[in-house]
């Protein structure tokens, strides 16, 4: 059999095991949605769209709290899935999307890996890497928007790898569309062609003079960047509509960078009452387009005012954004709300998670000291993807559930990692002799 061949049928055959582990994971978690949380408001607000009633609270008032892209999903399941028709197998049909979006995901992390590492094992190990991801098989049996970010970002990276490879203005247009649909599911991505440029720069740099190296690839942010806006711009319109003010994608921006940047800010997640209950006589709409716009003014003017307290909570956010990964197990019985396990499996399932995550740190940490050029565009962006993907969330606040959408491309580093430590002894002599050079070389 060809080799081309073989991987193919490796490939395929992760992305089955990628299915079953989640589909198996679906009826062990046996989730339940709770309109406490975001899972369960996300599923209401689905359900809510599919009966026609529009984008509303529980109590049926209208609302932008939550940003629409994985409703619209959710939507769309439970319209072709309607009760009744073989009981109620609405969240069942969703829990599946989700596993059929982590298994493409699987293949995305290959095709990406693939151009990375330019190793065809490397790219199969990294897409089994993610395979396996412990809190990647979590979020799918919850109704979060995780899995569906997830592979959003993924396909935006692989176009965007691609377009470079193949230059066609189509490409660039479907990127755009991507990650105008990834901005409506979670807002941070409505800057992401940023990310792509210093890649797309890089490839351009054997064509041209400097200024039309750059004009090439700045005009390639601009055209996704035109699509992203038409793409976003009837949801904010419809904002507009309903609450008098501008509201981009979300009315839960504001609070967000609110959390982040005021006198109680630690890094990560907080109650803020003090700003979200601030107009009870408004209409709720409008109550939440002042509260956003509140939100981001005294966020901004408090990070202006305390500038030395900014750089500690930044660094702290990035240790909330990392050090742990077992959101998925949490979200799965609803922070504890629902009793899913015993308090020894559920420890199990934590301790899994987080293990899987530091060894896949560790490994990745190796395969970006080894692998990482500034000559190669595919390289150059995962840094890019990455560093974008911590900044925004150092700009608002941390938690640990917000850095699923780059585990594929931690996945990549680490098959990376694991392609350098498989070459010993030679691999260990190599990585001795770049540990000594470093301090001679940078000082």
């Amino acid at each position: 059999m060809h080799r081309p061949r073989l991987a193919v049928a490796v490939l395929c055959a992760t992305v089955v095991v990628a299915l079953g582990v989640r589909l198996a994971w679906i009826a062990i978690g046996d989730f339940q949605p709770t309109i406490d949380d975001d899972a369960g408001r996300y599923d209401f607000l689905g359900r809510s769209l599919a009966d026609g009633a529009g984008y509303l609270n529980p109590n049926g008032t209208t609302t932008m709290f939550w940003p629409p892209g994985y409703p619209f999903l959710l939507a769309g399941i439970y319209k072709g899935w309607p009760e009744g028709a073989m009981g109620d197998h609405q969240l069942t049909a969703a829990l599946v999307a989700n596993a059929l979006l982590g298994a493409a995901t699987v293949a995305l992390t290959y095709g990406v890996a693939l151009r990375a590492l330019r190793h065809q094992a490397g790219a199969l190990l990294a897409a089994t890497i993610f395979a396996l991801f412990p809190s990647m098989v979590f979020f799918t049996g919850v109704t979060l928007s995780e899995t569906l970010f997830t592979s959003l970002l993924m396909l935006a990276a692989w176009l965007a790898i691609e377009e470079r490879r193949r230059p066609d203005a189509l490409l660039v247009v479907v990127l755009g569309a991507v990650v105008g649909y990834a901005a409506l599911t979670r807002g941070q991505a409505l800057l992401l062609p940023l990310a792509f440029l210093p890649a797309w720069l890089l490839a351009e740099q054997r064509d041209g003079a400097p200024g039309l190296r750059w004009w090439a690839a700045a005009s390639r942010v601009l055209v996704a960047g035109a699509v992203v806006a038409i793409v976003v711009a009837p949801w904010m319109l419809r904002n507009r509509d309903v609450s008098g003010e501008w509201v981009l994608i979300s009315s839960n921006a504001g609070p967000n960078f609110y959390i982040g940047h005021s006198g109680d800010a630690d890094g990560k997640g907080r109650q803020v009452p003090e700003l979200v209950f601030r107009y009870p006589d408004l209409p709720p709409a409008e109550a939440e387009a002042r509260i956003n716009r509140d939100g981001f003014e005294e966020g901004l003017e408090w990070a202006l005012d305390h500038p030395l307290d900014e750089l500690w909570l930044s660094a702290k956010k990035v240790f909330w954004l990392y050090y742990v990964d077992s959101e998925g197990v949490f979200w799965t019985d609803a922070h504890g709300g629902v009793h899913v396990w015993d308090k020894d499996t559920r420890d199990a399932w934590e301790w899994a998670s987080n293990a899987y995550w530091w060894a896949a740190l560790a490994l990745a940490g190796v395969g970006v000291f080894r692998w990482f050029s500034l000559r190669d565009p595919a390289r150059v962006l995962l840094i890019s993807v990455v560093a974008y993907w911590t900044l925004v969330h150092v700009a608002f606040f941390a938690d640990p559930r917000f850095h699923a959408p780059i585990v594929p491309i931690v996945c990549v580093w680490a098959a990376g990692g694991v392609l350098v430590l498989s070459r010993t002894p030679s691999g260990v002599r190599w990585l001795r002799r770049r540990i000594r050079a470093t301090p001679r070389s940078t000082g």
